[in-house]
């Protein structure tokens, strides 16, 4: 029996690139080709073939990447926290995104008053509020004296002084237009 003469149940979805028939949550159709499906193994395959690491970080923003964090994530104990997002104000979202470009993130997506931004591992996301009231958050980074350092120079404003923390940790606070305090925290050994 021929591929175009196999009996195509609905619930799966053959891979275009390997040729498996997996169950429809385990394919992605690609967006430019409907009606053709690729697994996460072979998006992987293909994405460490297409160029460096930097290819399957990019990877994690995309509707394959939402799979494998899906996929990934279901094998995790139901109500097991993977990640938490901070959702803070801005009252100018260009604003927002300028400031933290300069500060080292990059805008990966951006909807009808959402902003989202990422550096490394770690998301924020900021919502449009005319009169926003200032939230907090921590992000743990590998060396807050250098990543304090590095805004300096590139002239980031609102980069406060690191300070030694009595619980083990270089802390300092980068504060945004809107007076959104994004604490950075590293291990003092």
């Amino acid at each position: 029996m021929t591929a175009a003469e196999t009996p195509r149940t609905f619930d799966h979805e053959h891979c275009g690139c390997c040729g498996r028939q997996l169950p429809a949550s385990e394919v992605v159709e690609l967006g430019t080709t409907p009606g053709v499906f690729i697994c996460v193994g072979c998006a992987l395959w293909a994405a460490r073939r297409a160029g460096p690491v930097a290819a399957l970080r990019q990877l994690r923003f995309t509707p394959l990447g939402a799979l494998a964090r899906r996929l990934t994530g279901s094998r995790a104990t139901p109500g097991t926290a993977q990640a938490a997002v901070p959702i803070l104000p801005s009252a100018d979202l260009d604003r927002t995104a300028a400031f933290y470009t300069a500060a080292g993130f990059s805008e990966t997506e951006r909807h009808d008053g959402y902003l989202l931004l990422h550096n490394s591992g770690v998301e924020l996301h900021f919502t449009h509020e005319s009169t926003p009231t200032p939230g907090q958050c921590f992000v743990h980074v590998a060396d807050a004296v250098k990543l304090c350092k590095q805004l300096r120079e590139r002239g980031t404003a609102g980069a406060g002084e690191v300070a030694e923390q009595d619980y083990g940790l270089h802390e300092f606070v980068l504060t945004d237009p809107d007076g959104n305090r994004i604490r950075f925290g590293s291990p003092t050994s």
